[in-house]
């Protein structure tokens, strides 16, 4: 056989080739659009349902209300950056220069301030025997604990009770509402915005009134001293440290955790 019958065979070969795959490229389509209509035959949809997407999520261990999860995912990460540029290192750094028992004693005198705001609380939500504890701590602690240096309230038995505004408007039916994350300050949700807002209120009128008592002139510097310790005591005795828990779902746990939380607490 001559060479040029052998290229015309193999030409001829490849043309067929071709068209059979052409043919079969035109003809292969899903088995959902070539199966005939019949009674059993159910409709195939790629869209996803919302309302069902929802009730999946909602049926999750997980689940707490959060509408502005996205705007809440990205004030998480801003406090997770100032976090670890700023808090953190400070923290660290108070915790290394001051001694153990000066620490403990600034933290004492903060917590005997807050014994204040946590009486008015006790007493808005009726409860009594809260009243009568937050009470003695205060006085016990102002007197013989030398103005709160020293907590001997705790070790007479006498535990602290740690009451907010935000607690206050949930014992008398405030709902939680949605979930958010609040700049620095970190977990919360409507109704505990509302009532950081008013204890804070009631922070600043009361350092007003001891600014005065104590015959403080300045008292926007005293003011700004008085924030900058109390952040830096509160960070120092948070353990927590942003992505850290081994999990790619700490912002749901950490949400989930402090829901449960102030549930736990309002009911108590």
């Amino acid at each position: 056989m001559s060479i040029r019958r052998i290229s015309l065979h193999l030409a001829a070969l490849l043309v067929l080739a071709a068209l059979l795959c052409a043919c079969g490229v035109t003809k292969r389509q899903a088995p959902g659009y070539t199966l005939p209509e019949t009674g059993f035959r159910a409709p195939v949809s790629r869209a996803v349902d919302a309302e069902a997407a929802r009730r999946v999520d909602e049926q999750s261990m997980l689940y707490v209300y959060d509408p502005l999860e996205r705007l809440n995912r990205r004030t998480y990460n801003f406090n997770a950056m100032v976090d670890r540029a700023v808090l953190v290192p400070v923290a660290v750094g108070y915790q290394r220069a001051v001694p153990q028992t000066v620490r403990t004693g600034v933290s004492n005198v903060i917590s005997n301030l807050n014994e204040v705001p946590c009486l008015a609380n006790s007493a808005l939500q009726a409860n009594q025997n809260k009243v009568n504890v937050t009470l003695i701590r205060l006085v016990t602690n102002s007197v013989l604990g030398v103005g709160g240096l020293f907590d001997v309230a705790t070790k007479m038995g006498f535990e602290r009770e740690d009451e907010d505004f935000g607690q206050t408007l949930g014992v008398w039916g405030a709902p939680n509402g949605a979930y958010v994350v609040l700049p620095l300050y970190g977990p919360s949700n409507a109704r505990d915005t509302v009532g950081t807002a008013g204890d804070m209120v009631f922070s600043y009128y009361q350092m007003e009134y001891l600014f005065d008592a104590a015959g403080v002139s300045d008292h926007a510097l005293a003011g700004d001293i008085n924030t900058v310790v109390r952040a830096v005591d509160t960070r120092a005795n948070m353990p927590f440290r942003y992505y850290t828990t081994d999990t790619p779902f700490e912002y749901d746990v950490l949400r989930f955790a402090y829901t449960k939380a102030r549930a736990v607490q309002v009911q108590q």
